[in-house]
């Protein structure tokens, strides 16, 4: 049997059987990343998404979806301009080029780096980080942003971390990583709502925030991910 073959984030394993139904998979790279102000650092995470087909017998199916956290990285205080350069070079790096997605922090200065990145060809998407548990899409000057609640972006990023739907690779920030994570504390307002608030004494939770980011867009409709084994029609 021939070896996988991957076409852009496409994972096909070729047969000349043409009694047999070749299944698509994929491999794809999901990039978050948090825009430093006043204290904050620039932080990536990445993501490694995959589902690998594979042969049952004389057939093929597809192999359980994994995600796996497979870098983050801090980066140093620089011009939000060389910083769009640098992120520009992450994306056009050749080990995930043409099958790479990125999610920014596009509040506050955030919109004024996502315009820098449009200046470079950086594709993209917005998102506004906002209190409480609500998501929704806007429209500003014919841009797209999504507003997605701090609590909801930390909740799933819990979520998948505890029941194994995403896991920590062998990375070099592991332990810092983790410290972020574990720093997070949860209480309810005296108006009855969740808020979460978080920060090491190294670090005001930037990297753990750019993973959240890189969570959320691995199951945004942009990147064709959909929810069971085939989209639901008319659901976004």
């Amino acid at each position: 049997m021939q070896e996988l073959v991957q076409q852009g984030e496409d994972l096909i394993l070729p047969c000349s059987d043409p009694a047999v139904a070749v299944v698509k998979g994929f491999r794809r790279f999901i990039v978050g990343q948090d825009i430093a102000q006043a204290k904050d650092r620039n932080a990536i995470a990445v993501i490694k998404d995959e589902r690998v087909p594979e042969w049952v017998g004389s057939t093929q199916q597809l192999g359980p979806r994994r995600r796996e956290v497979v870098k983050v990285q801090y980066l140093p205080h620089m011009s939000y301009a060389d910083l769009a350069q640098v992120t520009r070079n992450l994306m056009r790096d050749p080990t995930i080029a043409g099958r790479s997605y990125l999610a920014i922090d596009a509040g506050g200065v955030g919109r004024a780096y996502a315009d820098l990145l449009n200046d470079r060809s950086v594709l993209h998407t917005r998102v506004t980080i906002t209190g409480g548990e609500n998501e929704n899409e806007h429209k500003e000057r014919s841009l797209t942003y999504n507003s997605v609640g701090k609590v909801r972006l930390l909740s799933m990023l819990n979520s998948a971390l505890h029941v194994g739907d995403l896991t920590l690779g062998a990375i070099a920030m592991r332990d810092e990583l983790t410290q972020e994570l574990e720093a997070f504390e949860a209480e309810i307002t005296a108006a009855g709502r969740m808020k979460i608030d978080g920060g090491t004494d190294f670090s005001h939770s930037d990297a753990a925030i750019a993973l959240a980011l890189a969570y959320w867009l691995s199951d945004h409709r942009t990147i064709g991910a959909c929810i069971g084994e085939t989209p639901l029609k008319g659901y976004w």
